[in-house]
C-alpha cells in the first residue's frame, strides 16, 4: 500500500513537473510572504479577538486539522494526548468555551471518554477564517469563561476554480484533496473532499480519515442572502498503546492489544439567511463513536464495547440595525442536546446512559459611536439551561436533572488614543451551564458509581480498602459526608473583566491585554480520566497577554505571543487535602510562542518556532489520587507535568508556475529532530518531512 501511494505522487510530480517546464522560467513568487498586522474583530463590542487565516500556512501538507491552526492564536495551547487533541484558552479547557460555526452555536457534550469537541470534525479545505474572541465577549456569545470560537467556512469563488493537491509526508502520511467553487448568476457553490491515510508514530496510533464539503449560496439582492452549508467526517484511529505514555488509563493500564481502535462519524449542516435588518440561522449536527477494544485476557466488568451517538439542533435570530451613531441587535438562541451512550461489559450485561440538555439565551446590545474616538457598546444576556440524565440499569436518582438561570449585563469601551493606538477595557458577567457530561460524572461520584469516586473517597477519608472496591463497605457516616461535601451540581457564574492597549503600525503591531476573572461554583474535574466532578466554591484567574510582530524588511519577519496567567481556588476541600493545593489542574503559568519567517530566496520560506509551556499541576495518576497510586503499581503518581520548550527549524520551498496553475511544496518540520512526550504532550514525533504538487484550474 505505501509503495503503491509514494509510487501514485512521484508520478504526480514528474507528470506536472513535465507540463510546469516552460512555464517555471516567468512564474513569479512574492519575495516575501509575511504581514506586520494583528487581525482583530471590528466589533466594538469584543474588543479581546483575534482571527487565524488558514492561507498563511505552509502549503506542503503539514496542517492536518483544526487545532494546528488554533494554536497559532493567543492564549491557547493545544495538549496532545490518547483523549485526542484538546484545547486550552486562558487555563481552562475547551468545554468552558463556545464554539459556533458560521455564527451558530453547537451543543456542549463536555469531555466524555474524550473529546469535548471533536476539532477534526470540520474540513481544513472548508475553512475560511476562525474568529477566536477571548472571555466572555459580547451578549450574542452566551454559555462561555474561556472564551468563543467562531468558524467561518468558505463560500464560493467570483470565477470557477477547482483545486486538487497531493500529498505525502513521514509516517507514511499521504492526503489528497480536490474542491470546485464559483458563482453563476445570483447563485455561488463550493464542493469539496479529502482523505488522509497516516502510518503509527506512536504504537497503535495510526489513522484514517473522509472528508466531504460543500456549500451553496444564493443573492436575494436587497432582500439578503441564504446559504446553506454542509460537511461530514469519518475517522478511524487507534488508541496508542506505545511504553512511552504509559500513564495512559485507555490504553497499557487497562491492558488492550493491537487493533483497538476509535471510529468516530460527524455530520454538520447549517441554513442561514442574512439581510440589513434580519439574520436567520439553523443547525444539525451529530456525532457517532465507536470503540473496538481488544485484550490479551478479560477481566469481569471490564467494557468491551462503547458507543456515543450525540445530536445537537440549534436555532438562532437576530434583529441588527445601524441608525446614526447607534448600533443595535437584538435576538436570541437555543441548542438542544440529546446524547445516547451503549456499554457492554465483559460478563457484566450492558448499560444505556441518555443525557438531554436545554440551552436558550435572548439577548440585545446597542454600540453608542459616543465621539468619533470613542465607542461605548452596553448590553443584557438571559440565560436558561435544563440537564437531565436516565440509565437503563436505574441508578440515576431523578432528583439529579438539573435547571437554573441568570441574566448578564455587559459593557466595553474602546478609544482611539491617535491613528494607530486605541485603547479597551471589558467589564461583563458570566453564566456557564454545567455540560452533558459534568452531570454524568458528578452524579457518578455523588453516588459512588465510578471507581475513580469510590478511589478518592476511600484517599480523603484515609480508609484502608482497596480503592475501586464496592461502596457497600464504605460506612455510612463517611458516605454521607461525602455527598454533603460534594453538593449539588450548579451552573458557574461571575465575572470578567479586560483592560489594554494595541497598536497597528506600517510595520508592525503590538496588543497588550490583562484579564480578571472570578468565577462562583466554577465545575472542577481532574484532567485525565472521567473522575470526581463537583463545584469549587470560588476560582480567581487573572494574568496577561501580549502580542507582537515586527516586519524588519521584506526578507524578515518575527512574531511573538505570550501569556502569563495564575489562578487561585478556594472551597475545594478534595483538593486542599489530597494534593495540598489551591490551584486549578493543567493551568500553566507561563505559555510562549516566538517565530522567526524568512524568504531570502523566492521559492524557500524558513521558519524558527519555539514554544514554551510551563509546568502544571496534574492532580495524581489517571482516575485515582496519589495516595492511591503511591500503593499500586500498577500507577506511577503524576503531581505536576513538566515545562517544555521546543524549538521547531521548519523550511518549506514552493514553486508556482503561473501559466499552469501548478504548484510543487516541500517541507520539512523539526529539522533538528527534537523529540518530546512529556506525559499528556507529546508534540512532535522526531522530524517530519512533507512534499506535495496542487494544480488549479
Amino acid at each position: 500500500m505505501v509503495g503503491k501511494k509514494l509510487a501514485l505522487l512521484v508520478c504526480c510530480l514528474l507528470a506536472a513537473l513535465a507540463l510546469a517546464r516552460p512555464a517555471l522560467a516567468d512564474a513569479e513568487l512574492p519575495p516575501v510572504e509575511v504581514k506586520a498586522s494583528l487581525t482583530g474583530s471590528d466589533s466594538y463590542a469584543s474588543p479581546v479577538a483575534g482571527v487565524i487565516d488558514p492561507g498563511r500556512q505552509i502549503p506542503a501538507g503539514q496542517i492536518t486539522d483544526l487545532t494546528d491552526l488554533l494554536k497559532l492564536g493567543n492564549s491557547i495551547y493545544i495538549q496532545e494526548s490518547s483523549y485526542g487533541r484538546q484545547l486550552f484558552l486562558r487555563g481552562l479547557t475547551d468545554q468552558d468555551m463556545r464554539v459556533l460555526i458560521d455564527g451558530s452555536p453547537m451543543g456542549q457534550l463536555g469531555k466524555y471518554y474524550a473529546y469535548s469537541f471533536p476539532w477534526e470534525s470540520i474540513p481544513l479545505e472548508n475553512i475560511e477564517r476562525i474568529e477566536v474572541i477571548r472571555g466572555a465577549g459580547s451578549v450574542e456569545f452566551g454559555n462561555t469563561l474561556a472564551g468563543t470560537i467562531n468558524i467561518i467556512t468558505k463560500k464560493g469563488a467570483r470565477q470557477l476554480r477547482s483545486t486538487a493537491a497531493l500529498n505525502y509526508g513521514s509516517f507514511d502520511d499521504f492526503k489528497v484533496n480536490a474542491s470546485n467553487s464559483g458563482s453563476q448568476g445570483k447563485f455561488d457553490w463550493f464542493v469539496g473532499g479529502s482523505y488522509r491515510d497516516r502510518g503509527a508514530y506512536l504504537e497503535n496510533n495510526d489513522l484514517k480519515q473522509y472528508n466531504v464539503s460543500g456549500a451553496v449560496g444564493v443573492d436575494l439582492g436587497q432582500a439578503g442572502s441564504l446559504r446553506l452549508t454542509g460537511f461530514a467526517t469519518r475517522r478511524e484511529e487507534g488508541l496508542p498503546l506505545d511504553d512511552r505514555i504509559n500513564w495512559n488509563i485507555w490504553s497499557n493500564s487497562q491492558g488492550y492489544a493491537d487493533g483497538s481502535k476509535t471510529k468516530t462519524d460527524e455530520n454538520t449542516i447549517i441554513a442561514d439567511y442574512k439581510s440589513a435588518w434580519v439574520d436567520l440561522s439553523a443547525s444539525y449536527f451529530q456525532q457517532k463513536r465507536d470503540d473496538d477494544c481488544y485484550k490479551n485476557g478479560w477481566v469481569t466488568g471490564d467494557y468491551q464495547d462503547y458507543a456515543l451517538d450525540f445530536k445537537t439542533p440549534s436555532v438562532k435570530a437576530k434583529l441588527h440595525h445601524t441608525h446614526g451613531d447607534h448600533t443595535w441587535k437584538i435576538g436570541a438562541d437555543y441548542t438542544y442536546g440529546d446524547a445516547v451512550a451503549d456499554w457492554v461489559y465483559y460478563n457484566d450485561g450492558t448499560e444505556r446512559i441518555e443525557w438531554k440538555q436545554d440551552l436558550a439565551g435572548v439577548f440585545a446590545e446597542d454600540t453608542w459611536r459616543l465621539l468619533p474616538q470613542l465607542n461605548l457598546t452596553m448590553g443584557l444576556r438571559y440565560d436558561y439551561y435544563k440537564n437531565t440524565i436516565d440509565s437503563d440499569r436505574g441508578y440515576i436518582n431523578p432528583g439529579s436533572d438539573i435547571s437554573d438561570e441568570g441574566l448578564s449585563p455587559r459593557a466595553s469601551l474602546t478609544y482611539d488614543l491617535n491613528e494607530d493606538w486605541q485603547a479597551f477595557a471589558f467589564a461583563g458577567h458570566v453564566f456557564k451551564a454545567p455540560t452533558m457530561a459534568d452531570l454524568y460524572r458528578w452524579h457518578s461520584n455523588h453516588e459512588l458509581i465510578s471507581f475513580a469516586g469510590r478511589a478518592v473517597l476511600r484517599a480523603y477519608y484515609g480508609l484502608a480498602q482497596p480503592a475501586g472496591a464496592p461502596a457497600s463497605l464504605i460506612p455510612a457516616q463517611y458516605i454521607q459526608g461525602w455527598k454533603n461535601m460534594i453538593g449539588d451540581l450548579e451552573a458557574t457564574k461571575g465575572w470578567d473583566y479586560e483592560l489594554g492597549l494595541r497598536k497597528s503600525g506600517q510595520n508592525h503591531a503590538l496588543q497588550i491585554n490583562f484579564f480578571y476573572q472570578d468565577l462562583d461554583d466554577y465545575v472542577n474535574i481532574y484532567p485525565v480520566s472521567y473522575p470526581p466532578t463537583y463545584n469549587v466554591d470560588n476560582v480567581g484567574l487573572w494574568g496577561m497577554e501580549l502580542a507582537g510582530v515586527y516586519t524588519f524588511c521584506q526578507y524578515l519577519e518575527a512574531e511573538a505571543i505570550y501569556t502569563w496567567m495564575a489562578n487561585q481556588t478556594s472551597g475545594d476541600p478534595i483538593t486542599e487535602k489530597l494534593y495540598g493545593k489551591n490551584e486549578l489542574f493543567n493551568a500553566p503559568d507561563h505559555v510562549l510562542n516566538l517565530t522567526l519567517r524568512s524568504r531570502p530566496l523566492k521559492p524557500l520560506l524558513l521558519e524558527w518556532q519555539s514554544q514554551f509551556v510551563s509546568s502544571r499541576f496534574a492532580g495524581g495518576a489517571p482516575g485515582v489520587p496519589p495516595q492511591v497510586a503511591a500503593t499500586t503499581p500498577k500507577y506511577e503518581p503524576m503531581y505536576e507535568l513538566d515545562p517544555y520548550w521546543l524549538h521547531n527549524i521548519r523550511a518549506s520551498y514552493t514553486v508556482r508556475c503561473q501559466k499552469t496553475d501548478v504548484t510543487f511544496s516541500a517541507a520539512v518540520e523539526n529539522i533538528f529532530n527534537e523529540e518530546c512526550y512529556i506525559r499528556l504532550d507529546y508534540p512532535l514525533p522526531g522530524t517530519l518531512y512533507y512534499g506535495g504538487v496542487s494544480l488549479a484550474f
